[in-house]
């Protein structure tokens, strides 16, 4: 039996719909939005404050960049990213990484793009059983691993809000739990 998690209303940003929805637990829900380059501004981002907004219980399993002095000087590693600065136990640490098959000794900027993304979306889920996501910057490989990593959580019960680039959307999603919103754009609303 599935939960409603929250309700979210239709909403407009700069005169682009987003539309009626319901996060539903063992759902996803995926939201794919033109590029910026055609609408001139970043509808994802916006889109996702304005979700938080309503629901400060959805954090967004954003990419994580090492930008203060310390962590360039002692470069962080997968266990503290997962136990310092994600506030998980030791063995659940353990066991995240093992699932990923990365070392919890191995430096955080060096698993690669795809292994940092899929920490930083299993760490946000081992802490809330609601989270957002964005694919963007993942290759056509990378995203079928990090589908997979979010359809196992998903179907432990947990939900999520995904968003992508219109023009990466595959003709059926690979999962049958995963609500697809396709955003369209007005005529008045594309840029010259």
């Amino acid at each position: 039996m599935t939960n409603t998690i929250f309700h979210n209303k239709e909403f407009e940003i700069n005169g682009i719909s987003v539309p009626d929805f319901e996060l539903k637990s063992g759902n996803l829900i995926r939201i794919y939005i033109p590029s910026v380059r055609i609408i001139k501004f970043d509808l994802t981002i916006e889109s996702i404050k304005h979700l938080q907004k309503i629901n400060a219980n959805l954090p967004w399993a954003k990419n994580y960049s090492q930008n203060s002095f310390s962590e360039r000087l002692f470069p962080l590693t997968v266990k503290k990213y997962l136990i310092k600065k994600m506030k998980i136990d030791e063995q659940n640490a353990s066991r995240i990484a093992d699932e990923l098959e990365v070392g919890l000794n191995d430096k955080f900027e060096r698993i690669g793009f795809i292994n940092r993304k899929a920490l930083i979306i299993k760490a946000h889920f081992e802490k809330s059983n609601s989270i957002i996501i964005d694919y963007y910057g993942v290759s056509a490989i990378g995203i079928k691993k990090l589908e997979q990593i979010v359809n196992s959580e998903i179907e432990k019960g947990k939900t999520g809000i995904a968003f992508d680039l219109l023009e990466y959307m595959e003709e059926k999603e690979p999962y049958k739990n995963i609500e697809r919103i396709k955003i369209t754009v007005p005529n008045n609303v594309y840029s010259s």
